[in-house]
């Protein structure tokens, strides 16, 4: 999967209507809440086989630090 598919799996998966971006900031989404952090861990588990943690959770801020926890090599640079 490379970033921009990932960037639109993710953005219907948490049902955003505007674009994301790796400069995103999740915790600003105004949809964000404990019910997307849960839809977050479960497309993550499912698309890179990568378990997030409560831990993981409140170190991570954008997409780009998503995409660092999940492994940049995890992507494919298409």
């Amino acid at each position: 999967m490379n970033i921009s598919d990932f960037l639109l799996g993710l953005q219907e998966e948490l049902e955003i209507e505007t674009a994301l971006s790796l400069d995103t900031d999740l915790k600003q989404l105004e949809d964000w809440d404990s019910m997307a952090a849960m839809l977050l861990i479960g497309y993550v588990s499912n698309e890179f086989n990568v378990t997030l943690t409560a831990d993981d959770l409140k170190g991570i801020t954008t997409i780009d630090s998503l995409v660092e926890r999940i492994g940049k090599d995890k992507f494919n640079q298409a």
